[in-house]
């Protein structure tokens, strides 16, 4: 599914089309209520803090949402000035002492039917923060810890697709990685830790993490997932290749 989704996402030509496959995919999921926000000012975009840039929240609950300056104050979305990666709603709001206007947003959010979401903030450069909500329309119990990482996965590439078309004018520069950075970012893709890698290519531990830091800087990001999310992007690994560890 998620191969799929970057493949699709990644030909789609234009912002709209990023975001059906991304509706579409969640839905599949059984998420179908989700709403994208600019936590922060976005300079790039020329863009202010706003939320429900896309969304699929009730339309009356987003202009009272608005209107109300509930973003000020919502615990979902003080998160993701916290969290850069997905988190269960249920998880962070049993440990807080929410404030009265807190409660009223939480309780009048699934009045409508917006429940038992998961959020995901997005840090990017210069502090520029993103975020999503994406929840059910009906109650879930819990949310499995592979669904939260699937979420998480598919948030950030929708993100990058989406955006890459809402700044047309950004040109993505050629990106040239060494053969060690690509070995690096496909055991990055199939999950391994920077020790475990280590060890499948027989190198330093601190030399990993040498590698890692020269990678996120050419592909600009401070993040495995966005590392692994722009690499399949521009076709620098392929999620099929099996790469032999390195002898040399």
């Amino acid at each position: 599914m998620i191969e799929s989704f970057i493949e699709e996402t990644n030909r789609a030509k234009t912002k709209e089309e990023v975001y059906q496959h991304f509706q579409t995919t969640l839905a599949n999921l059984g998420y179908d209520r989700l709403t994208y926000c600019y936590a922060t000012d976005q300079p790039k975009l020329n863009r202010k803090a706003e939320f429900g840039i896309v969304s699929t929240y009730p339309q009356e609950w987003l202009e009272y949402y608005n209107q109300s300056n509930f973003m000020a104050h919502d615990p979902i979305v003080k998160q993701l000035f916290l969290t850069n990666g997905a988190f269960a709603w249920e998880s962070i709001v049993s440990k807080l002492e929410l404030t009265e206007v807190q409660l009223k947003i939480m309780n009048e959010a699934e009045n409508v039917g917006i429940n038992s979401g998961i959020g995901v903030g997005i840090h990017q450069c210069f502090n520029e923060i993103s975020g999503l909500g994406i929840a059910s329309s009906y109650k879930r119990k819990d949310h499995k810890k592979d669904t939260v990482a699937q979420v998480n996965l598919l948030a950030f590439q929708f993100h990058e697709a989406y955006s890459s078309r809402n700044h047309a004018q950004q040109m993505l520069k050629k990106i040239d990685l060494s053969k060690r950075e690509k070995e690096i970012l496909h055991w990055m893709y199939e999950g391994k830790s920077d020790i475990v890698i280590a060890d499948l290519l027989y190198i330093q531990h601190s030399t990993v993490r040498y590698h890692i830091k020269n990678i996120y800087l050419k592909l600009g990001v401070n993040n495995r997932t966005m590392a692994v999310v722009k690499a399949l992007k521009l076709g620098l690994i392929c999620p099929t290749f099996v790469q032999t560890p390195y002898q040399g």
